[in-house]
């Protein structure tokens, strides 16, 4: 049975022991503190379960800052990632119009990262996805 109990107002928070998969649900559009309040919830819940394999919808955040890709990918997750002390398999749910926007490179990571993530608008492929990862691991 999920458990959601770092869930805020604007982001369900809900883990799944049967799957070991977190899961991050943006309940709307968010400020940039909010952002960061939702994450800090994603990063309490995942080093509270010891869960490196994430799945985070974010089409109803429709309103995207400028950085707020970049520094998920690129600071966020490493952080979370050392403080894991395991590999980070991230996806992102995102709406179509948005993934036709994003550069194939948009925001990757170093080579040897411990963290990866890919984003999709099919949920069933972005399960399959982690389900490889974490069969990986």
């Amino acid at each position: 049975m999920p458990t959601d109990e770092f869930s805020t107002e604007f982001i369900h928070v809900a883990y799944r022991p049967d799957l070991c998969q977190l899961t991050g649900r943006w309940l709307r559009s968010v400020s940039e503190a909010e952002l960061h309040q939702g994450y800090a919830a994603l990063r309490q819940a995942a080093l509270h379960h010891g869960c490196g394999c994430w799945l985070i919808d974010s089409r109803r955040r429709t309103n995207r800052s400028l950085n707020g890709p970049e520094w998920v990918t690129t600071q966020f997750l490493p952080e979370v990632q050392r403080e894991l002390g395991q590999a980070l398999a991230v996806c992102f749910l995102v709406l179509p119009d948005y993934y036709a926007s994003l550069a194939p490179s948009a925001f990757e990571l170093p080579a040897g990262s411990h963290v990866q993530f890919a984003r999709f608008v099919d949920e069933g492929a972005a399960n399959a996805w982690l389900a490889i990862r974490q069969a990986a691991q």
